[in-house]
């Protein structure tokens, strides 16, 4: 069809514009994971993902590495048949091809919609072929073939920088800690400890992985912990625990069999609140989240608070170069007011 080769020329132009922009960018910064485009035009609503994967996993191998598109087709407004749409789709896979030479077998395209629950992790395959990608000083595996998600989410990079940059000799506490990138920089900047809790036994072994990667795993240094946050977090409490530096990075919604059901919308003040209180004195504690409907009253959580605490929204900062939606998540600093 003619509009679809249209289309399919206007996004090559811009993939090639963003990339001569983005790669001049990610040499100098010593990233090799970035987003190239994202919905950019409306009438192709798409998000394309870059990743330059170490050549066989070797740290610091010099072998060029190799390059991997994910492509993520966000729900439309209209229908579309899937006749039309795998058309389209061939059209597009086509043209960013041709823009990065990469062969049609290293391109993967996943369709994006709102998820609840368990369904933002859900398998869409089964290869287990997994890569690792650098960042920083740090490695981790990814794998774009067989979740929605390649287990590294790439608009929290600069919150992983600062994590790295605070946390020597510091207690750290990550929860919902996913595949444990908060937890493998902390751990590469020198942490004292650091404790990564998480529901999902399939995330725990990919953290575990990911420490393991760049030599950090250690039983006792740094723990990978199965279970509820909330109910981590109360236990904490009664046993009077007590973290320096906590990231809590929570999903929208999660109605898990083996938890209570999650909300974050509604249930953010609650967790905010069990977070300051397993925060040291001196502590910090990073809040974040990609819901648009949260309604964070940083009055209301202050006035909740048992502690004197200043709170500061640094969503603008935590927002990398290669994302053009601002609105990607939202980010606070939360610390003791002296």
């Amino acid at each position: 069809m003619q509009k679809n080769k249209y289309q399919a020329e206007l996004f090559k132009n811009r993939l090639q514009k963003r990339f001569k922009h983005l790669s001049k960018w990610a040499r100098r910064e010593g990233v090799f994971a970035y987003r190239l485009y994202d919905k950019d035009i409306p009438e192709i609503p798409l998000a394309v993902d870059i990743y330059f994967a170490e050549e066989n996993c070797i740290i610091n191998s010099s072998a060029e590495k190799k390059a991997f598109l994910l492509i993520y087709l966000y729900k439309r407004p209209y229908e579309k048949s899937q006749e039309e749409e795998k058309e389209w789709l061939l059209e597009i896979e086509e043209a960013a091809s041709s823009v990065f030479s990469i062969p049609k077998e290293r391109i993967f395209t996943k369709l994006r919609e709102k998820q609840k629950g368990k369904n933002q992790y859900e398998k869409v395959n089964s290869s287990k072929n997994l890569m690792s990608v650098k960042e920083g000083e740090c490695l981790f595996y990814i794998n774009v073939e067989d979740y929605l998600d390649s287990g590294l989410f790439l608009d929290h990079r600069p919150a992983r920088s600062m994590i790295f940059k605070e946390a020597k000799n510091k207690k750290v506490l990550n929860l919902f800690s996913y595949t444990g990138s908060f937890s493998v920089h902390a751990a590469k900047g020198g942490a004292a400890s650091v404790d990564s809790v998480d529901l999902s036994n399939t995330y725990l072994n990919w953290a575990k992985e990911n420490l393991k990667l760049n030599k950090l795993f250690d039983e006792e240094k740094t723990r990978l912990i199965k279970s509820d946050v909330i109910r981590f977090l109360e236990k904490a409490i009664e046993e009077k625990k007590e973290w320096d530096l906590i990231i809590c990075d929570p999903p929208t919604f999660s109605n898990s069999k083996s938890a209570d059901v999650f909300d974050v919308n509604k249930d953010w003040l609650k967790l905010c609140l069990l977070c300051l209180d397993v925060l040291s004195k001196n502590g910090r504690f990073y809040f974040s989240t990609n819901s648009q409907k949260i309604k964070f009253d940083e009055a209301e959580l202050i006035n909740s608070s048992p502690k004197k605490i200043r709170v500061r929204d640094i969503t603008k900062t935590s927002i990398p170069e290669d994302f053009r939606n601002q609105k990607i998540h939202k980010m606070w600093m939360i610390e003791e007011d002296k």
